[in-house]
């Protein structure tokens, strides 16, 4: 006798890219809350780190913890139901992931949860990968009220922001021939948030505003894409000055005001957004329409 075992997640209605998409995500989820909890609860894992490294570090796993993990698993659960504002959201949060996974496996000293990294990357991007396809039609889903102006110039504006913060650190750094007062108190080679934003994110984010402000079809996927990551990492951020504010290294809540204000304007732009959708059939409406 032959007892053969199989999982899956079949939901009538829904591709199977997207059913692995949606697997992707919790999987992310999952790996995300043991990196997280890792962070915070074993002083081990960051003991190699700066002081000031550290500290961001465990404020940006408690902002995973209580922010990305929820927003992965309620996105993913909107997939699976064939939602379509499910898919924008559930892309930004892997791209946030994926960026996120990326510093800390390349520029957290290795330890126990290296692998954990390594997996939250990988199922970060092939989720992203296999989501983009499904994102192709995204300016076809939105209706005559969608805020193009505003959400592309908060795109633009949050772009040419973050270039000009991270430029004030690195010209003048190469003027003088050293590297950024802020590599060298985290104790790092390079900072990637340097490297990330200004040769991927901030691009994307400029491009991406540019596109919608003229209608481009490209414009509609990138953009409320960028702003679910915008939302994410501004919490991040504002929960890294939090920590460093608890433990003496900086005094002054301005720069947490300004990130929280920064994921709350982007929360408000993506709702806008997602707002102006027009209706749309559920799986199980879809399942029916199939069968009949």
């Amino acid at each position: 006798m032959r007892v053969e075992f199989s999982a899956s997640i079949e939901v009538p209605g829904v591709s199977r890219s997207a059913r692995f998409v949606a697997l992707m995500s919790f999987v992310t989820a999952a790996l995300v809350a043991i990196a997280s909890l890792g962070g915070i609860l074993a002083p081990a894992t960051y003991a190699r780190e700066t002081t000031l490294w550290r500290t961001e570090g465990i404020g940006q796993d408690w902002a995973n913890v209580v922010v990305a993990v929820p927003w992965l698993v309620a996105s993913a659960a909107f997939v699976l139901r064939g939602s379509r504002r499910g898919r924008l959201l559930l892309a930004g949060g892997l791209v946030y992931t994926a960026y996120t996974y990326a510093v800390y496996a390349f520029d957290v000293h290795f330890n126990a949860l290296f692998l954990i990294y390594c997996g939250a990357l990988g199922t970060s991007a092939y989720g992203l990968f296999s989501l983009a396809p499904d994102l192709r039609d995204a300016a076809s889903w939105f209706d005559s009220r969608v805020p193009r102006r505003f959400t592309s110039i908060f795109s633009i504006a949050c772009a040419l922001a973050f270039a000009l913060l991270w430029l004030s650190q690195i010209v003048p750094a190469l003027l003088r021939g050293t590297a950024p007062a802020e590599v060298n108190a985290a104790g790092l080679a390079t900072n990637p948030a340097h490297v990330l934003d200004l040769a991927l994110v901030l691009p994307a984010l400029f491009v991406g505003g540019w596109l919608l402000w003229h209608e481009r079809p490209l414009g509609y996927a990138v953009v409320p894409v960028l702003l679910g990551f915008l939302v994410l990492m501004g919490a991040a951020l504002a929960a890294m000055m939090v920590a460093l504010i608890a433990e003496h290294l900086a005094t002054s809540p301005a720069l947490a005001v300004v990130f929280a204000v920064l994921a709350a304007l982007g929360a408000c732009a993506i709702v806008w957004m997602l707002h102006a959708m027009a209706p749309e059939p559920s799986a199980r409406a879809m399942a029916r329409v199939g069968a009949g």
